[in-house]
């Protein structure tokens, strides 16, 4: 096998950050992700409204079709009271638009969904060094 005698600079790079890392628990780009994560949260609560709003449309469309299948005439009434449900609730599927309240929730919720999965594998870390 063949060693080779110098390294690339991004390998080394890589291997100081994770040797920092290790060192201190902290990688040396932790301030940006800080920094930038609030943009990038609000940025995918965005998309992810919109997406919503495009499977809540899509929904409530294909609820309202009458004809398929003898499984689809038998589910098609349920499918049918359950998006008028959702319209009452959230109101006509057409004419949702999340607005700032909504993407900023949105973005709140991804970010304690993400602490807390960082929370599980930090204790799944430590129940496995045991």
């Amino acid at each position: 096998l063949h060693t080779p005698t110098h390294t690339h600079p991004a390998s080394r790079a890589l291997r100081y950050t994770e040797a920092h890392q290790t060192m201190s628990g902290m990688s040396p780009f932790y301030p940006l992700i800080i920094l930038s994560a609030p943009s990038i949260l609000i940025a995918l609560s965005s998309l992810s409204l919109h997406q919503f709003k495009v499977l809540f449309i899509t929904f409530v469309n294909a609820a309202a079709q009458k004809e398929g299948n003898f499984v689809w005439t038998k589910v098609q009434p349920f499918l049918n009271d359950l998006a008028h449900i959702m319209e009452s609730i959230l109101g006509r599927a057409t004419g949702f638009s999340p607005n700032l309240t909504h993407v900023m929730l949105c973005a709140v919720l991804m970010g304690v969904i993400i602490g807390l999965e960082r929370v599980r594998g930090a204790i799944l870390d430590t129940k496995r060094a045991r």
